[in-house]
């Protein structure tokens, strides 16, 4: 069964890549142009893993991932941002929501299929 992968994005054109380069490197994306909706199909879908993108109206992808880390059904699971978002406080701001990894925008097959592997290889018992 392929690895299931929860791509949270406002921007329909990077949500179409991001499936594309899922499914190239044999993954099962399930996606959501909503951040409102995100936390909803994660507990209902139960992903291996979760990509954030940052800046989404509504919740951003800091305060998701804050919610998803105080959630017993997601709490658990790998969550990585994939992001175009440029600060030099990014990893500070990552592990303080508790997010896994940030993978930095334009994306390439390579890097995120490494980075997924990266944080579920860290979740194995």
């Amino acid at each position: 069964m392929p690895t299931r992968v929860l791509v949270v994005d406002d921007e329909m054109d990077t949500l179409r890549l991001l499936r594309t380069v899922l499914q190239i490197g044999g993954f099962e994306p399930i996606t959501t142009l909503n951040s409102l909706e995100a936390l909803d199909l994660a507990e209902r879908e139960r992903p291996d893993v979760v990509l954030l993108d940052i800046m989404m109206p509504e919740i951003d992808g800091f305060m998701l991932c804050r919610m998803m880390r105080q959630n017993p059904v997601t709490q658990d699971l790998p969550i990585i941002f994939v992001t175009a978002y440029q600060s030099l406080d990014i990893e500070e701001r990552r592990l303080e929501a508790g997010a896994d990894l940030v993978v930095h925008k334009p994306i390439s097959v390579d890097s995120l299929v490494s980075a997924i592997h990266k944080v579920l290889d860290r979740r194995q018992p």
